[in-house]
């Protein structure tokens, strides 16, 4: 019951903080105020013809949701841009302390100095309180990296309707479940650039929307852009071993509970240790989980248990754990091993050897025609023992049959469209909509 009163509490205090109890639940006043809105992001784009530098506004909550490094960059190189960061609280309504949010703001702080870009946190200390950036920055055109309300007001897209406004989903969208939060809140129907993956992408969101796909372009997908770029250098982290193996990553998803779960981890996790063991002469293997399974594992197995499971990857000579970065990594592997939702796809880039463990013979259902077309490129293992066939044949043997299927997936839904990257494409789609 407890659970469902949050759950009641927090939907009350978003209405509240938006003022939202007609915009978004009235169908008729919706669709009024979806269209006024859009004609002003219209309006909005047409007045930046004649500005000498636009000011791009990128809002950023956590790491995890960055996924425009390369667009970024390319708008720094532009005499026309002006392209800064604005870091912000997460989840400003769900009850976190605040040392936690103010934890998060320095681990944004941090990635982003990192990467040595420009950044404001609009936090008047003065005065305690988090500035209006419309008000105090003027951004001509903002680009959001979540589509929620659970952030200040001033921060949602509500307020910044005479800014052009652009969206990038924070990972490829393969699911069939969630439509409406992917494609048809009111977020997705008011901002002005919604940036898809594919063509399967765009006639989902004009499907499943009440704008029915006005604000859609296809542009490829910012956030493995990395991998299309031929001259960069990954960091190799794997631990150094006495001979050549082949590298392998496991990595399982955090969905162990009941309903829609798609990992396999509880059935096959002390298999695989096993399975490190005996190929320990021939193969390393990383174990990179989801960043939710070890607080799921806590709650399942107690965190003595969860503890010396993490330290057995950690301890072995051709093991180890990698809980942060999966770029580099994938670059640097042989194969994986997984049953997450955005790997799905994002493995298919490097066109190596992957499996899926599958759960049940439900998983499939759950995604959508794209994540078919994704998951159908994979090898699928629905007991330890195919995972060891996959090990024998696939990986040390090298018959690899489904090399030709991922390389025609990859061709077909993934390489840049045209020869442009996203990132060019995304500054192109933006400065023909200006000049229109």
């Amino acid at each position: 019951m407890k659970s469902v009163e949050q759950s009641i509490q927090y939907k009350l205090k978003l209405l509240l903080a938006h003022h939202d109890f007609v915009r978004s639940k009235i169908p008729f006043i919706t669709n009024l105020y979806i269209n006024w809105f859009r004609q002003s992001q219209i309006k909005a784009a047409h007045r930046l013809q004649n500005k000498k530098q636009i000011d791009v506004a990128f809002f950023l909550t956590i790491p995890g949701m960055w996924k425009a490094d390369y667009l970024f960059r390319a708008l720094q190189e532009s005499p026309r841009y002006h392209p800064y960061i604005v870091i912000y609280p997460y989840s400003q309504y769900k009850g976190f302390s605040k040392q936690e949010v103010d934890e998060t703001i320095q681990r944004t702080e941090e990635f982003v100095k990192e990467r040595g870009f420009e950044y404001i946190i609009p936090f008047d200390k003065k005065n305690n309180r988090w500035i209006d950036v419309k008000k105090e920055y003027k951004p001509d055109i903002v680009f959001f990296s979540s589509p929620y309300k659970d952030h200040l007001p001033q921060y949602f897209i509500y307020h910044f309707r005479n800014c052009l406004t652009c969206y990038i989903p924070y990972g490829f969208t393969n699911f069939s479940y969630m439509y409406n939060s992917n494609y048809n809140l009111i977020f997705h129907n008011l901002v002005g650039c919604y940036f898809l993956e594919t063509d399967i992408h765009l006639n989902l969101f004009s499907d499943h929307s009440r704008c029915h796909g006005a604000s859609g372009i296809v542009t490829g997908y910012p956030g493995t852009e990395v991998f299309l770029h031929k001259d960069y250098q990954p960091i190799d982290t794997w631990k150094p071993q006495q001979g050549k193996k082949k590298r392998i990553i496991w990595a399982p998803h955090h969905s162990i509970e009941e309903g829609f779960a798609l990992s396999s981890f509880l059935l096959i996790c002390d298999d695989m240790i096993r399975l490190a063991d005996k190929y320990s002469d021939k193969v390393q293997f990383v174990f990179k989980p989801h960043q939710l399974l070890k607080f799921k594992l806590q709650q399942v197995w107690g965190g003595q248990r969860t503890e010396k499971y993490y330290s057995a990857w950690e301890k072995r000579d051709n093991t180890q754990i990698e809980e942060t970065s999966y770029v580099d990594l994938f670059l640097t592997s042989d194969a994986m091993i997984h049953d997450s939702g955005s790997f799905t796809t994002d493995y298919i880039f490097t066109r190596k050897p992957v499996l899926f463990t599958v759960r049940s013979d439900e998983v499939r259902t759950k995604y959508s025609p794209f994540g078919q077309k994704m998951f159908d490129a994979h090898y699928h293992a629905h007991s330890v023992s195919d995972i060891e066939q996959f090990l024998n044949e696939v990986v040390l043997t090298g018959n690899d049959p489904m090399a030709v299927t991922r390389q025609s997936v990859y061709q077909q839904y993934l390489q840049p469209i045209n020869g442009q990257l996203p990132s060019e494409r995304i500054i192109h789609e933006i400065e023909r909509i200006i000049n229109s």
